[in-house]
């Protein structure tokens, strides 16, 4: 296998004339299409000598893949067309359109950060191809200002599928390798679930977030530091985004859930043109629309939240029935039950008063650090309180219904506030459990 130079033909056909640029998978050439007498963008594959047989074979799928998914998408408007694949000394050259001018990266490193008016005009025009891409049910997966192109006369193009999936194909793996770009994969592909069009939505907020402030909201010194900040640290709030802000916000959602689809992204790129672009797709021809995957949902992390607020609802109803003073039990706790007792008591009190702290972890994060710490002081506060009044509370209603003793109500009281207090902390540890737990599952399969 020989070093291809400027001057080779490739196929018999294709002239290299200069190298344009080069990756992780190979270089792109400028070419001559000397049958067609037209200039070509021609990517060529490389492999490193002495590559296992193993990972040769992927990297040829993979370069035969993205000829094969980008060639559904040659029709699409916003997207670099496929015209031909040859094969070349037992590699496959991908011949596709030349875009004459730059990329969005290197725009953003010549001319600094894009204006907002600009950046709007990025975003409507990657929406569209995106949402083109994944109506053909191909999902890009490495969009990022490098493989945006900005041509000379004023499109904007998507490239690069070389690490894009199609609903039908198989998946490649490679022991210890990584694919895409780590400052731009959506957290929910570093914890394994590969493929979610939802993805390129976070991967377009990094872009549009970094090509407007200047800087990427997720890149550290090293990889592992990246793919933390990605998956744990929510991106600095950004200065210069200006209306662009809500969308760049709800694109960098860690929750791929709440995330807007394709179409509200336009909706609210539209509103801040000041008009309303369209939710199809432009094509050069009818396209196959292929029906939306269905979102998956996760009950059970959404559940323990809810299980715990719900317990600190009868926690908080029971303190009010305690008002005004608790004093009456508290003291039998003390005159009868000794100081183990008054310890669980008190124990139930800090625990409750944790969870309610715990929960202004589910505030926005636009409200600030300073604002989600107010909150959780005074949640703090609060569910000591009312679990304090609730032990008199609950102690009343039992004396009353059941005719017991002040010493009877005051215990079964204590074991009621307890069980309580145990499911309300329960349910915050097993929500916090399942996050840290998707996380590691993550970090390994990545």
């Amino acid at each position: 296998m020989t070093s291809r130079l400027a001057g080779d033909v490739v196929g018999g056909r294709y002239r290299l004339a200069a190298e344009l640029g080069s990756g992780g998978f190979g270089r792109v050439w400028r070419a001559r299409d000397e049958t067609l007498d037209v200039d070509v963008a021609i990517k060529e594959l490389q492999l490193p000598p002495g590559m296992p047989e193993t990972a040769r074979a992927e990297r040829l799928a993979r370069a035969t893949r993205e000829a094969r998914n980008a060639a559904r998408l040659r029709k699409h408007d916003g997207i670099v067309a496929i015209h031909d694949v040859v094969i070349d000394d037992g590699l496959p050259w991908i011949v596709m359109e030349l875009v004459d001018g730059c990329s969005l990266d290197e725009h953003v490193k010549q001319h600094g950060p894009l204006p907002v008016g600009r950046a709007v005009e990025v975003a409507v025009a990657l929406l569209t191809a995106i949402g083109a891409a994944h109506r053909e049910g191909v999902v890009h997966r490495d969009i990022k200002p490098a493989n945006v192109m900005l041509a000379e006369n004023g499109k904007v193009l998507l490239t690069d599928f070389g690490t894009a999936i199609h609903s039908t194909d198989t998946a490649l793996t490679a022991t210890g390798m990584f694919i895409g770009s780590a400052e731009y994969t959506a957290p929910e592909r570093l914890r394994g679930s590969d493929g979610l069009p939802a993805g390129d939505l976070f991967s377009l907020g990094v872009t549009l977030y970094q090509v407007v402030e200047g800087v990427s909201p997720f890149r550290r010194d090293t990889q592992e530091a990246t793919l933390a900040a990605v998956l744990l640290e929510e991106a600095p709030a950004p200065q210069r985004t200006g209306p662009l802000t809500q969308l760049i916000t709800r694109l960098l959602d860690k929750d791929p859930d709440r995330r807007p689809t394709v179409e509200e992204a336009l909706a609210m790129a539209g509103d801040i043109a000041g008009e309303q672009p369209a939710t199809t797709v432009r094509v050069r021809r009818d396209t196959k629309i292929l029906p939306a995957l269905p979102k998956k949902r996760q009950p059970v992390v959404v559940a323990a939240p809810m299980v715990a607020m719900l317990a600190m609802a009868v926690m908080t109803a029971l303190g009010v029935a305690g008002l005004p003073d608790a004093g009456e039990t508290w003291g039998e706790f003390e005159d009868h039950m000794g100081s183990a007792m008054v310890s669980v008591a008190v124990a139930d009190v800090v625990l409750a008063g944790l969870v309610c702290a715990s929960l202004a972890r589910f505030l926005p994060v636009k409200v600030g650090k300073i604002v989600t710490a107010v909150v959780g002081v005074a949640g703090l506060v609060f569910g000591c309180g009312a679990t304090a009044f609730a032990f008199h509370g609950a102690g009343e209603i039992f004396r009353n219904a059941m005719e017991l003793s002040g010493r009877e109500s005051a215990t079964v009281s204590l074991a009621l506030i307890s069980i309580v207090a145990l499911i309300a902390v329960g349910s915050a540890v097993s929500s916090q459990l399942l996050v840290r737990r998707e996380t590691i599952k993550g970090r390994t399969r990545s």
